[in-house]
């Protein structure tokens, strides 16, 4: 069981963590694409979730370094699409994006644990967003629930960066030794938080095995468990 003592504010990573990201993102390809098939049928009839996916995740590499601008690579995953099946188009793009942008935000579900969790931690504790992602806890609904929140493109590090960890912690008006992470990657939020000195709880929601070489200290299934751990 995890040692309340000392602990002043808990951060959370938001995609994956708080709700089912993957999902959310295929859907909103697919409203995309749906919206490309109103105006290009052709290249709506060539291109799929996965195909679209791909395409980002290619442009996502090239364009390597530390902190990306991911709103940008989605809108060139877009045009990058067009332009592959032979249907390249210099203003339809932003308006499939577009689309993909509103479902991306307006159709996140929370797991059903997420509310009751952060409310009842909210009575004892600073509640942080820590992100690597997009996802602006105000744009999905949430801002209410975090006293901060602390996202990668605007600090110009990524978890799992130690100081991005700090950036949370001096937020949060405590000690790095003093923040709770709670993530659902091993690396980024686990191994990123245990090594800036905060301590770490991995939220293992789908049962998936943990490597050996970053086996966490403590997992969970449910944030729910984090009410049992933490309030008395």
């Amino acid at each position: 069981m995890l040692d309340s003592t000392g602990i002043k504010a808990i951060s959370f990573d938001l995609d994956g963590t708080l709700w089912d990201f993957e999902a959310v993102m295929r859907r909103s390809i697919e409203r995309a694409l749906e919206e490309l098939t109103e105006h290009d049928p052709i290249a709506a009839s060539q291109l799929d979730v996965d195909r679209v996916i791909s395409v980002r995740d290619r442009i996502a590499n090239d364009w390597k370094s530390s902190v990306i601008n991911l709103e940008l690579i989605r809108l060139e995953g877009f045009k990058q699409a067009l332009v592959e099946v032979g249907h390249p188009n210099d203003d339809l793009p932003e308006q499939i994006n577009e689309t993909y942008r509103h479902h991306r935000y307006a159709d996140i579900v929370p797991y059903d644990d997420v509310f009751p969790t952060l409310t009842a931690l909210r009575e004892r504790y600073k509640i942080g967003a820590l992100t690597n992602g997009n996802s602006y806890p105000e744009r999905v609904g949430m801002g209410h629930l975090f006293d901060f929140a602390v996202l990668a493109s605007e600090q110009g590090v990524s978890k799992p960066d130690p100081r991005i960890f700090h950036t949370a912690a001096e937020m949060a008006g405590c000690r790095v030794d003093e923040l709770l992470h709670v993530g659902d990657a091993l690396i980024d939020d686990i191994q990123g938080a245990s090594t800036a000195g905060a301590q770490a709880v991995w939220i293992n929601r789908i049962g998936v095995s943990a490597s050996t070489k970053h086996v966490p200290e403590f997992e969970i299934s449910s944030l729910s468990t984090l009410v049992d751990w933490l309030i008395v």
